[in-house]
């Protein structure tokens, strides 16, 4: 294969494109693609959206999901239509194996006996901008790993299917994953800042490569605009970056990718057949869903848990005295009309404060052990009826029940720590 004419642009590099020798190596790939496996994919073939009209199937959250989302995906990239198998592994469980666990949440597996297996993180099935962008980058694997495509260097192999899923027409999707801001809401009016990635390519890298395929197809600006749009502002930015320097490149995009002129582009496929909903249900059994977050509900079934056995005084105490201190504080700082010395707040509170000591000690308390849990127990409970643990015994402080499990793992006919009581498991 010869090498594309080298990146002839003189101006400095900027934070918004990649450097001149990362765009040659973009560009020489992208051409070493298009000769082996053809000009179709860049030229005509389907550019998926994240949204209905592009992944019409129905979403139970399973591996049957999964499943339909990785055929349709490889539908558009031209793959064969050969059975898959889809694994759904826990987060804790995930093993990354064949490398792609290590960049994405969906990886390929390898193909046996004729089915093409992945596997996938249960969180990443929990949000359609993971599941979708990560799967369409796992096709990309399996696309190159079956077409033959071997490398050695794994990190170099893991670039190279980033820049696949670009020539298979996934930019839309994966540019976007490349790097993503997230922000959540969190207690006390604050909010969380979090950043994802997806493979390896630095997001100028993979967003030059989108920009070249889209200058080399002659996408029509009000039409790159709309794909802009989409992104988040970093890769948008990225995105018009780099067409605004492949429009005017010598040689062009074309040139350099050997495509063949317009008049001799292949016929475009018919979208409304490749987005129809797909010919072959395997439905075969009710799916399970994994895309659920089961928080504290079960968390601990078979797991032994402690009744913790107090009195109410400490929190009778707090909930009686705290409030009226909360309120002095706020009157005080407040213009009403009347003024409320500091000392009788702090009586008032010092007073309910004892009231509620002395009599929450008349009221037992009997609460989980599982720090996530504390639901009431009951003394005939024997399984907590929310992270459904087996009660196991009774502590008198949440802090004993790690030594309270020690002791019932190194001698289980024991009694948990200090004056702690035993119970027979149910």
């Amino acid at each position: 294969m010869s090498e594309p004419d080298a990146d002839v642009e003189t101006e400095d590099d900027g934070v918004v494109v990649p450097p001149a020798s990362e765009r040659k190596w973009l560009l020489t790939q992208l051409a070493a693609m298009v000769k082996r496996f053809g000009p179709d994919r860049i030229l005509v073939g389907p550019m998926p959206w994240p949204d209905e009209t592009w992944f019409p199937d129905k979403w139970g959250g399973g591996e049957a999901s999964m499943r339909r989302l990785i055929r349709r995906l490889m539908s558009y990239a031209g793959m064969p239509d050969d059975p898959v198998e889809v694994i759904v592994e826990d987060d804790a469980e995930a093993s990354g194996v064949a490398g792609g666990g290590s960049y994405a949440s969906v990886w390929f597996l390898g193909r046996r006996n004729g089915v093409v297996r992945f596997a996938a993180q249960a969180s990443a099935l929990r949000s359609p901008l993971i599941v979708v962008p990560h799967a369409a980058r796992a096709v990309a694997e399996a696309f190159l790993r079956l077409g033959g495509i071997t490398i050695t260097d794994e990190t170099a192999a893991q670039r190279l299917v980033d820049l696949a899923g670009v020539y298979l027409g996934f930019g839309v999707l994966t540019v976007n994953a490349a790097i993503r801001h997230l922000t959540g809401a969190q207690t006390g009016f604050r909010s969380t800042r979090s950043r994802s990635r997806l493979g390896v390519l630095a997001p100028q890298s993979i967003a030059f490569a989108f920009a070249a395929v889209t200058v080399a197809r002659q996408l029509p600006d009000k039409d790159a605009r709309r794909v802009a749009k989409s992104m988040q502002a970093n890769p948008a930015e990225f995105f018009r970056a780099a067409r605004t320097l492949l429009k005017v490149r010598e040689p062009s995009v074309a040139e350099v990718l050997a495509l063949p002129l317009r008049d001799r582009w292949p016929e475009p496929p018919n979208l409304d057949e490749l987005r129809a909903p797909l010919s072959v249900d395997d439905d075969g059994e009710p799916e399970v869903r994994r895309d659920e977050e089961k928080g504290v509900t079960e968390m601990n079934t078979g797991k032994p848990v402690f009744r913790v056995e107090r009195s109410k005084a400490l929190r009778l105490g707090k909930m009686l005295a705290l409030p009226v201190v909360m309120l002095g504080m706020l009157a005080s700082r407040m213009n009403v009309g009347i003024e409320i010395p500091m000392w009788q707040v702090g009586v008032s509170a010092l007073v309910l404060g004892l009231l509620g000591l002395g009599v929450g000690r008349l009221l037992p308390d009997s609460r989980c052990s599982e720090p996530k849990c504390g639901v009431p127990l009951a003394a005939e409970d024997k399984v907590c009826g929310r992270c459904g643990g087996t009660v196991m015994g009774v502590i008198h402080h949440p802090k004993e029940r790690l030594a309270a499990e020690e002791a019932l793992t190194t001698s289980p006919a024991a009694p948990p720590t200090g004056d702690a009581k035993s119970e027979p498991a149910p």
